[in-house]
């Protein structure tokens, strides 16, 4: 048979596969085994088209050993020659090899004798590899010697479980130990594939037999477990076959891309809520049953005790696991279900939850029904939980992973597995909870002190910290309902604390702080937290400087789980800044009451003081003032003006000055003193953005000799190793004729709301109006923005730029060109134009 006929057969078997597939996602496994066999057939064809010589043996490994092969999965081959005659027959295999990957086929592919594979047998990926050999085409008898190798090697049971109990620990940390990421490898992450086949892998070693279901003979299964590994994997294959005829080769990872097209080609329809949440709800949960009965079956082969502690007349730690003293403790005590994770806070040491007890614990799960949060013991032991010094999130995450914490608390079970589609999320809704309760936690251990000072210091003095664990516990837990979540939130948390008995004090506390988790960030990042109106407004909301602490800890503890690159220093500045504002209002509410012409005056004598003090010529110090616009004094700090006065004391009065500094937020604030023009801050805007640095605050003001005060402040990034931004930005002040930036959308974006929205108000006191902007965090934004002012001739006075995931919030003070609010026919236009540039 020619070449060209052999690929047509191929493809035809491709072909074949992905129309049964398409019209029966069902039979997935019948594919499965199909494209194996298919594949089977195809190379005893080709092998025996080559006339390869009698004593080589073809033989399939890995996946292809098992006989399961997915659309475009790789062919692993293991071609046994005799010993010493790889010579001999190096171009017979070449030739082989190449044919079969001009036909199509991906081939991975080892050539080794018997001696080779005793040489290689130490290695894990290789051991694993044999142990599925599957002999295609060949001898027999060489193929058995080969098998003998492995049972001869100085691989044991033990051994040999656990370097894969270090892979499989190694292969989770790669993820987070999470499986619920929003775009998740169903092969290597957590209670993917791979999960399921490591169980596999190491029962049949250890009982020395070929398939799942031979495991229930042995007893090491039940018949449940059986199944539920048997559905999980199913389901686990229709996701992975779906991912490979879409994407059109072999893909692992479940990327947003590829979510929704999965959902439809595996029959989901859009209802209460969208088909791709309701696939990704389902993929999550499946993980999370498979996630359990690894940890159930892995357990079952750990060694004999070495070691026995008995906690009390119910539970006992043996070998690091804690186990049932009896098969009937949960039936007999259901309280059990709660002291088993207080235990394990406790006693830090604790590896886990034994096998037996995790089965017994999900046999007995109904009796937590929905009296059992009503009866006083099980409510004082899950306080007590949270009141540990140690261990509780340790405990809440495992409550969560056995399906406790959903049974105790039923609102919580509505957000396991909840995903939201959008750029801002990087985990579901319960993951992101028990990362913020992590969090929480942290601030509390004198190891992590020196990761957030302040907060390790606000937690030192907090009374009860169990009532910031609820607060963080239940902050999202209304998540995916409509309506506001955190008013929705707030009636489960008191519902909660009054069936838990919790005093009217501590209840309110907890309610408010679920109610109010997201004002102190959006009051951060998008009001002027300089101002006293503002800050009064603040504190009127939050009432005490207890409260003020709880809820400084609990925004800084969910900031940090939503993302892990969402967090930064100019946040941690921003939340510090407004903390210690709040503070010394609530503190004393006289400095911070004073008008603005009052600190103005304050301000203005202070910075005068330390000039004297630093000896600056105050002749020209006093000319420089007078030509400053009152605001000055209200939008700087005195290290700020110092800093800005020095350049210009050591400058001829009319030059540029061009500065740059790393300031107490930690960003680089980059200073421009030049004469005003139209379009100066699009032009500014531009350079910067051009060479990689993002903008994160602007302050822009305008002097009475028409001298333009420009500070920008950059996050610190790797762009500025090497850079000279002086130069940088003197060139573009030279020759100011910026082009806008093309507007690049990341290639993710696509698959999500892509809105610009844009609203506009009037800040009365300042006579300015207010820009609000959110769109995604596209290359050029900002420049886009800057370009549409300066075309529409309205001035930029102040701006606050914020990164949420992958959309910015960014928030604009502008004036017309009669230094006034714009009216109603200007905001219109002003609208117009941005949405049609963003």
């Amino acid at each position: 048979m020619k070449l060209d006929d052999y690929k047509a057969r191929y493809q035809n078997l491709q072909r074949s596969l992905q129309a049964g597939f398409l019209n029966s996602t069902i039979a997935v496994e019948g594919f499965v085994l199909a494209r194996a066999n298919g594949v089977d057939e195809l190379l005893k064809d080709i092998w025996q088209g080559f006339d390869m010589p009698a004593q080589i043996s073809l033989v399939a490994v890995g996946g292809y050993g098992r006989s399961e092969l997915h659309l475009y999965s790789d062919i692993d081959l293991l071609i046994l020659i005799p010993n010493d005659s790889h010579q001999i027959h190096q171009e017979k295999i070449s030739q082989f090899l190449t044919f079969l990957w001009d036909v199509g086929l991906e081939v991975g592919h080892a050539t080794r004798d018997i001696k080779d594979c005793v040489r290689v047998i130490d290695d894990l990926s290789i051991v694993t590899n044999l142990l599925e050999a599957r002999l295609i085409v060949g001898l027999e008898r060489t193929f058995e010697q080969m098998k003998r190798v492995i049972k001869t090697s100085d691989w044991s049971s033990q051994s040999f479980f656990i370097e894969k109990q270090k892979e499989q620990r190694a292969r989770h940390a790669n993820f987070s130990n999470t499986a619920y990421n929003l775009e998740p490898n169903i092969k290597e992450s957590p209670g993917g594939l791979r999960d399921i086949q490591t169980v596999a892998w190491v029962a049949k070693w250890y009982f020395s037999v070929n398939t799942l279901f031979e495991l229930v003979e042995t007893k090491y299964l039940s018949n449940d477990e059986y199944e539920l590994l048997k559905t999980s994997q199913l389901f686990l294959w229709r996701v992975r076959f779906a991912l490979h005829i879409i994407a059109k080769r072999r893909e692992d990872r479940l990327a947003f891309q590829y979510q929704k097209q999965v959902a439809d080609m595996l029959g989901y329809t859009d209802g209460d809520s969208m088909a791709v949440e309701c696939f990704m709800k389902d993929y999550y949960q499946t993980v999370t049953k498979v996630a359990r009965l690894n940890d159930i079956l892995l357990q079952l082969l750990e060694d004999k005790v070495i070691n026995t502690q008995y906690l009390n007349s119910q539970f006992r730690i043996s070998y690091g696991y804690i186990h049932a003293n009896h098969d009937q403790v949960f039936s007999q005590n259901p309280a059990a279900f709660i002291e088993v994770f207080l235990l394990i806070a406790k006693h830090n040491y604790i590896r886990g939850i034994s096998a037996g007890t995790l089965r017994q614990m999900q046999d007995d799960l109904d009796l937590i029904d929905q009296n059992y949060y009503k009866k006083r013991n099980n409510n004082r032991l899950f306080i007590e939980l949270l009141q540990q010094n140690q261990g509780v999130n340790k405990a809440l995450k495992l409550m969560n992973r056995y399906g406790v914490l959903e049974h105790y608390i039923p609102a919580f079970g509505k957000i396991i597995g909840l995903m939201q589609y959008d750029l801002f999320h990087a985990f579901t809704v319960d993951q992101h909870t028990l990362f913020v309760i992590r969090n929480l936690r942290r601030f509390f251990i004198s190891e992590f002190s020196h990761e957030f000072s302040l907060c390790s210091e606000i937690s030192s003095h907090i009374k009860k910290p169990e009532l910031l664990m609820l607060a963080g516990l239940f902050h999202d837990i209304a998540k995916g309902r409509g309506g506001d979540h955190a008013q929705l939130g707030m009636q489960d948390a008191r519902i909660f604390c009054k069936s838990h008995q919790l005093n009217t004090a501590d209840t309110n506390l907890v309610v408010s702080l679920v109610e109010k988790h997201l004002l102190m960030s959006v009051v951060a990042q998008k009001q002027d937290i300089d101002d006293p109106v503002v800050i009064k407004s603040f504190c009127d909301a939050v009432g005490s400087l207890e409260f003020l602490e709880y809820l400084y800890l609990l925004t800084v503890a969910d900031i940090r789980a939503t993302k892990d690159d969402l967090w930064n220093d100019w946040k941690d500045v921003l939340l510090r800044k407004l903390f210690r504002h709040a503070k010394q209002y609530l503190d004393s509410d006289t400095e911070i009451l004073l008008s603005d012409s009052q600190r103005i005056e304050k301000s203005k004598q202070v910075l005068i003081e330390a000039c004297i003090a630093q000896g600056f010529d105050m002749e020209r110090v006093q000319q420089t003032l007078e030509c400053l616009p009152k605001d000055y004094y209200l939008r700087y700090e005195l290290d700020d003006m110092l800093w800005h006065l020095s350049l210009q004391l050591n400058s001829d009065p009319s030059s540029t000055i061009i500065s740059s500094k790393i300031s107490e937020s930690n960003v680089v604030d980059i200073f421009v003193l030049c004469d005003d023009f139209k379009g100066l801050f699009f032009n500014l805007v531009s350079v910067l953005e051009r060479v990689g640095l993002d903008i994160v605050d602007a302050k822009i003001l305008t002097t009475k000799d028409d001298r333009a005060y420009n500070t920008l402040s950059i996050l610190q990034d790797k762009s500025l190793e090497g850079l000279d931004l002086s130069q940088v930005i003197s060139q573009a002040l030279s020759d100011p004729k910026a082009k806008v930036t093309k507007l690049q959308s990341h290639y993710s974006h696509r698959y999500f709301d892509n809105k610009t929205h844009i609203s506009l108000s009037e800040d009365k006191k300042w006579q300015l109006t207010k820009l609000e902007i959110n769109t995604l965090d596209k290359i050029g934004v900002l420049s886009n923005i800057a370009y549409v002012l300066y075309e529409m001739n309205i001035s930029l006075i102040n701006a606050r730029v914020s990164t949420m995931g992958e959309r910015v919030e960014d928030v604009f003070f502008i004036s017309d060109a009669n230094h006034g609010p714009l009216n109603k026919l200007q905001q219109s236009s002003l609208k117009m134009a941005l949405e049609e540039r963003l």
